[in-house]
C-alpha cells in the first residue's frame, strides 16, 4: 500500500484487510502503517456491498463509521497528528476469491484537528490478504 500524503511518498510497512460484522452489517477494515519516526497509519472502515465479492467503489463520508477513513501520525507512541477524511473513494478493483486478496486504489481529502486541509492522493494497494475476524 502506498500513496502521497502532504506531498511526500508514504509506503506501508505492513497492511491489514479484515472482514467483520459491525451492527449486523458486513464491514472491511483496510489499513496500512508506515513504521518510523513518526509512524503514519491510513485506516478505513468500509461497509461491504456484498460480503462474497468485495470489488467496487466505496465513497468516503464523515459522521458514520461506515465508509470512513483517517490518517494517524504517532511519534514515540503519542498522537501528534490526526486527519479525518470527509471525501474521496476507495476502489477495490480486484478481489481474488481463490487467493483471498484485494487490489485497488484510493484518494481522500479532509482536515486535521486544527482545521488544516489535507489529502492523500495516488493511493494504491495490491495483493493484500483478506482475513475474517
Amino acid at each position: 500500500m502506498s500513496a502521497t500524503f502532504e506531498g511526500k511518498p508514504w509506503t506501508a510497512s505492513f497492511t491489514l484487510a479484515q472482514t467483520m460484522q459491525m451492527g449486523g452489517k458486513p464491514m472491511l477494515n483496510l489499513s496500512g502503517t508506515e513504521q518510523g519516526a513518526p509512524t503514519m497509519t491510513f485506516n478505513s472502515m468500509l461497509e461491504l456491498k456484498d460480503p462474497n465479492d468485495l470489488a467496487g467503489g466505496y465513497p468516503l463520508k464523515t459522521g458514520s463509521p461506515a465508509n470512513s477513513a483517517n490518517f494517524n501520525i504517532l511519534d514515540s507512541g503519542a498522537m501528534v497528528g490526526h486527519v479525518r477524511f470527509s471525501s474521496g473513494e476507495i476502489v477495490i478493483d480486484k478481489y481474488d476469491t481463490a487467493a483471498k486478496t484485494i487490489s485497488g486504489h484510493f484518494s481522500a481529502s479532509g482536515k486535521d484537528e486544527s482545521g488544516k486541509p489535507e489529502e492523500v492522493i495516488d493511493g494504491k494497494f495490491s495483493g493484500i490478504p483478506v482475513t475474517v475476524q
